[in-house]
């Protein structure tokens, strides 16, 4: 198979490259604490004390004292395990989903039809705000929605809207996939009462993931040896922890200079693309600095895909959940884009290695295409 570089990569949003710093973590910590952290043998004991101490270190990065950290596999596994605790302990409650979620919370419309009402997006793709405390009926139990939206990046103003929770006594979730890592965060803040996120986001390694939570009043989705006071059973991933806080700490570093520079590749993309009139751009000026979507009307986003990839270059259609199907996605027909327009809508999100070069060569290759 064919190698690119790194800086042809502009899929940041579905996975990013793991930090070196990232994959040296978890070979050290697979190394030095390979024991069941719930083993009582002192290599055991040990394996539990550095899981407690990432806890914390990984908390701490996040500016998150007040609650605790229940590890996943995934940021799926982490909000469907809210969404399907919770209907459990409140049977007689109903969901409040905003129309731009990820498809790990979306899927609840479809599982639960009964028990969900939703909240949409206009056609800038915010959420109505002012409509937003009405929505919180006394049947609403848990909101659920996206800090930004994982298809346009456009941000959601969660400290507003957790507060406006908070004060009617209502818990919400926000996924936090593409803001974790790529925004400034200062969780203690936000009165949330979960949070998820997604190590593989922020350039941690695959299959980690998280929850913080401020409340356990949901129940476990993995049912076995009692771990994670009873929450999730399984074997610690010690080492994957491990990744994640050294990804975290990475992108962090890098966070403000980062967000300015991409912030300037994003508004070059746009510059060049509204030079063609039927060119559609879906995300704003205020959304993740990294990620813009555009629509192209009566071409297919698929071919497009496929034929940058073939010059080697890695974009999408949207979501890679499911970036290989021919439906127009969801978010972008909430906006009010027609199907025709839908369909020509193609995903571009940057990261560290993306450089002006290659954004230029991208978009010259794309522009060729649309035309």
């Amino acid at each position: 198979m064919a190698e690119f570089p790194h800086s042809h990569y502009f899929d940041y949003a579905a996975s990013a490259p793991p930090w070196p710093e990232s994959l040296d973590s978890y070979v050290k910590v697979s190394e030095a604490f390979y024991a069941n952290p719930s083993s009582q043998h002192i290599l055991g004991k040990e394996a539990k004390k550095e899981f407690m101490e990432l806890k914390k270190e990984f908390c701490d990065q996040l500016q998150f004292f007040d609650g605790r950290l229940l590890l996943c596999a995934s940021g799926t596994e982490a909000n469907n395990v809210v969404i399907e605790g919770h209907l459990k302990s409140f049977p007689d409650g109903r969901l409040l989903i905003a129309e731009d979620v990820h498809d790990s919370i979306w899927y609840a419309t479809k599982k639960y039809p009964k028990y969900v009402d939703v909240i949409g997006i206009d056609s800038s793709g915010q959420l109505p705000i002012h409509k937003f405390e009405e929505l919180l009926t006394e049947s609403i139990s848990l909101v659920c929605l996206s800090h930004a939206c994982n298809e346009t990046g456009i941000i959601h103003p969660i400290k507003e809207l957790t507060d406006t929770c908070f004060r009617k006594q209502v818990k919400i979730l926000i996924d936090g996939a593409q803001s974790v890592g790529h925004l400034p965060l200062e969780l203690n803040d936000i009165p949330f009462t979960y949070f998820t996120f997604s190590g593989h986001k922020f350039g941690g390694v695959r299959s980690t993931g998280g929850l913080l939570f401020r409340d356990d009043q949901f129940e476990s989705l993995i049912s076995g040896g009692g771990q994670e006071w009873d929450l999730r059973a399984g074997t610690e991933n010690v080492a994957g922890l491990s990744s994640m806080v050294a990804a975290l700490h990475k992108s962090i570093a890098h966070q403000i200079d980062e967000m300015d520079r991409l912030k300037t590749l994003k508004e070059s993309m746009i510059s060049k693309l509204k030079t063609l009139p039927y060119v559609l751009v879906n995300s704003n000026d205020n959304g993740i600095h990294g990620l813009l979507s555009v629509s192209i009307p009566g071409r297919n986003g698929k071919e497009l895909v496929s034929a940058l990839s073939m010059s080697g270059f890695s974009v999408s259609t949207g979501s890679a959940c499911h970036d290989n199907q021919m439906e127009p996605p969801r978010i972008i027909l909430a906006m009010g884009r027609n199907e025709k327009e839908a369909l020509g809508t193609i995903r571009i999100s940057m990261g560290p290695a993306n450089t002006v070069e290659s954004v230029n060569e991208l978009m010259e290759i794309l522009m060729d295409l649309i035309r």
